[in-house]
């Protein structure tokens, strides 16, 4: 018999917690659960000040916390950004909410892991020097003492809280530092075999490219999700010096609406992605001079198209300020924009490859939606040896081909050899998702609010 189920997370919006409950809710009700949404007003939690305003976002947890209590079990996506922009306020909401539930299973998307580890071995490394202010100052940050260790103190407590992981790298934290044994993981799914297929043969590759306005007569590769510093555009961009003059990088998203610059007309990161394909001696029109204009808070200078200028303002903090390109690359990198959820993985089939040159970052990652939707649709896909592909490697061994973090070099030459290694890869690919499915993940929820 099936179970009546609520899920608490932002929804129907650009967000990749959303999009994992949207797919979530679609496999409950296939497996004959009764599924509901408790969609968090994530804009109106975000706010901090005034304090009437961040009380009308206690006011909206306290609606939904009073309307738990009658599920059979409630999934709760748990990532301190979708409930405050402050730590102690997101951490209190979500309390406020498994407290509120009978039987709760919670979905760690991302968590402070920099306050857990790093905390403890700083404190450690204090008391040896004998010095316990530090050292007390330390287990603060650590999470021990904090808002965070109270928090995660409560979820080990409490009999009624179970939590998943999307990698036993998560698990295994939480365990050591929390003391959580109520736990388990299980790779992020969204779409099973059958879904893949069907998207597979409704897309003819040269039709849909055409129809963006890429030649189908070259190689495409892409790099997919919101713009941020930590995908690594730039490494796939500078590829492509490395590459015959056929092939071409797409990138497709936008940035992420939290992460949007007030008062800019190009945000920080955008502008380098939009500067670094130009030639070595700058833009070539008026209408790119913004490419070479100061950063935030300096006086317009007169334009300059210097190789130097543009290494100074944009690329001061970047590795890739060294690296810039030598010719231009403009006509072989195009913008596809933020793209629909549906639209998204016909994306995945119509690419030649999907690049995944993530860098590694101190806050971590649970898993990643892009490189999900690459096994799961069978793209030829690359992947940096950042910890959350290394992580997800561990469920899908032998299917997923590596590069190292910012070899432009040898990820060009990666991209050319693949097809060497493409019927290996295909064929442990293939014997993976046999087990990691929706069809699992499904079971692993069941078996987590049964226990």
């Amino acid at each position: 018999m099936g179970k009546r189920l609520a899920i608490v997370s932002s929804y129907n919006e650009e967000c990749g917690a959303a999009f994992y409950s949207s797919r979530l809710k679609v496999h409950l009700e296939a497996a004959g659960h009764q599924v509901e949404v408790k969609r968090l007003p994530v804009s109106l939690l975000r706010v901090q000040t005034p304090r009437v305003i961040r009380n009308k976002g206690d006011q909206a947890v306290a609606q939904i916390a009073s309307e738990l209590r009658g599920y059979d079990a409630v999934l709760l996506q748990f990532e301190p950004g979708l409930y405050g922009s402050s730590r102690r306020t997101s951490y209190r909401r979500v309390a406020q909410l498994l407290k509120a539930s009978r039987n709760v299973v919670m979905t760690v998307h991302g968590f402070d892991r920099a306050s857990s580890g790093a905390g403890v071995l700083s404190a450690l490394d204090a008391l040896i020097d004998r010095d316990l202010r530090r050292a007390y100052a330390h287990l603060t940050v650590g999470g021990l003492v904090d808002d965070i260790g109270r928090f995660w103190k409560m979820v080990a407590n409490a009999r009624h809280v179970k939590v998943m992981t999307f990698c036993r790298g998560d698990e295994t934290l939480l365990k050591r530092f929390y003391g959580l044994e109520r736990i388990t993981n299980y790779p992020i799914t969204y779409f099973s075999r059958e879904q893949a297929e069907a998207v597979r043969a409704s897309v003819d590759r040269d039709a849909f490219l055409a129809r963006v306005g890429l030649d189908p007569r070259h190689k495409h590769f892409a790099v997919y999700g919101f713009l941020n510093a930590y995908k690594g555009h730039m490494t796939a961009m500078k590829a492509l010096e490395y590459l015959p003059d056929d092939w071409h990088l797409s990138i497709i998203g936008g940035e992420h609406p939290q992460g949007l610059s007030p008062d800019r007309d190009i945000g920080p990161y955008l502008r380098q992605l939009l500067a670094f394909g130009l030639t070595q001696n700058g833009p070539g029109a008026a209408d790119q001079a913004v490419m070479a204009m100061p950063g935030e808070g300096q006086a317009m200078k007169p334009v300059s198209y210097e190789k130097q200028q543009i290494r100074t303002e944009l690329f001061r903090y970047s590795e890739f300020r060294n690296f810039l390109p030598s010719r231009d690359l403009r006509d072989r990198i195009h913008f596809l924009g933020q793209v629909s959820d549906e639209e998204m993985p016909r994306f995945y089939h119509a690419m030649d490859y999907a690049v995944h040159p993530y860098i590694k970052t101190m806050s971590g990652q649970s898993g990643s939606g892009p490189a999900t939707m690459a096994v799961e649709f069978g793209s030829d896909a690359l992947f940096s040896n950042a910890p959350v592909f290394r992580e997800m490697g561990q469920y899908f061994p032998g299917a997923m081909n590596f590069f190292n973090i910012g070899n432009f070099v040898e990820l060009a030459e990666a991209l050319q050899r693949f097809p060497n290694f493409r019927d290996e890869l295909a064929g442990n690919r293939e014997k993976a998702l046999q087990t990691y499915n929706p069809r699992g993940m499904v079971q692993t929820y069941m078996d987590l609010i049964d226990a």
